[in-house]
């Protein structure tokens, strides 16, 4: 056997009991690929993440691979382009299975076109993404398409969210009406169904690192305000003070802030009577935990749905501010909404 050959061998016996990829920076993502194909196919799949997956959960999935946006977006920018050129050409060499194995997760990431290269993939939903058409064509919109496709992979200029014609199907929860481009290849399905329906639900809990303590204490709250990272966009200050005007119209403990997977914003400092949870956890699993509470809040979140109709839903939208509006334009599922 040749030296080729015998480092191949070891290099594939490394990767035995895979059967799936994804790729997920969302918790919510990495929620609905769980309950959609279930436990066994969670637990044989390797996963390509970065930071908006924590640390903990990492550490309990068996095969995965951590690759960082934020190192890869402090690089230099000839630097970065080589990174992901280098990605894009040695993926196969690092990770073999890539060529053969079904790919499940998010077409949209950093790293996505580089790992995909021409193959299919079944993109699992995230978010608004999906149901938005300027996010579905922006890829399209960019310069120099043939360039940024020898570097990056042919996926890059195609288009996002499962446009492009290398997804094959698109997983969806109809959070929206669906784009005419997406409905020939959505599979829809019902999240509290598949809860209902799961063997997993232990499993799931124990994954994000959901305790009975914590289940406890949300339960004692009656509202909840479910952060974005939009800090980045129009400052610090202006966020807390988004933020500040609905905890005034209540007791401070009634009030939980849970944070969203990307937000770095100190809230403890800022709201110092206010539990803030910051666990990197689905928002979604409350409600399907069955935690209620009498209000929630968001500026557009999508977490905002999955909570039951007798609480009231207050989606502020992006005219909460004349920057977000700036930036986004105005909503497009605001009407979704309850308040």
């Amino acid at each position: 056997m040749s030296v080729v050959s015998l480092v191949k061998d070891l290099s594939m016996k490394k990767f035995n009991g895979i059967t799936a990829v994804c790729f997920v920076d969302s918790v919510y993502s990495m929620l609905l690929y769980l309950l959609v194909y279930g436990k066994k196919q969670f637990e044989s799949t390797y996963f390509f993440v970065s930071e908006a997956i924590s640390v903990e959960v990492q550490s309990k999935l068996k095969y995965k691979q951590f690759l960082s946006l934020h190192k890869m977006e402090a690089m230099p920018r000839l630097v970065r382009c080589i990174y992901r050129f280098l990605l894009y050409r040695t993926c196969y060499w690092h990770w073999p299975f890539l060529k053969t194995l079904p790919i499940y997760g998010h077409d949209h990431l950093w790293f996505s076109s580089a790992l995909l290269h021409k193959r299919t993939m079944v993109v699992i939903e995230d978010g608004l993404g999906n149901y938005d058409e300027k996010w579905l064509i922006k890829p399209q919109l960019r310069k120099h398409k043939k360039l940024l496709q020898f570097i990056y992979g042919p996926n890059i200029v195609k288009g996002d969210y499962g446009l492009t014609d290398q997804a094959k199907e698109v997983v969806l929860t109809e959070l929206a009406s669906i784009p005419e481009c997406l409905k020939s290849k959505a599979k829809i399905v019902n999240v509290q169904d598949l809860w209902k329906k799961s063997d997993a639900k232990d499993y799931i809990t124990s994954l994000f690192g959901i305790t009975d303590d914590d289940l406890l204490m949300l339960a004692e709250k009656k509202v909840i305000i479910l952060t974005q990272p939009y800090n980045i966009q129009i400052g610090d200050d202006n966020l807390i003070e988004i933020y500040r005007k609905i905890i005034d119209k209540y007791n401070s403990e009634e009030v939980v802030i849970k944070t969203h997977p990307r937000d770095n914003l100190d809230y403890e400092k800022a709201f110092p009577g206010v539990k803030v949870y910051s666990k990197k956890v689905p928002a979604e699993l409350f409600a399907l935990l069955g935690i209620h509470f009498d209000d929630v809040y968001t500026i557009n979140s999508t977490s905002i749905y999955s909570f039951p109709p007798q609480s009231n839903l207050h989606y502020l939208g992006v005219k909460c501010h004349p920057k977000l509006i700036e930036l986004y334009g105005q909503d497009t599922i605001e009407g979704l909404a309850q308040n």
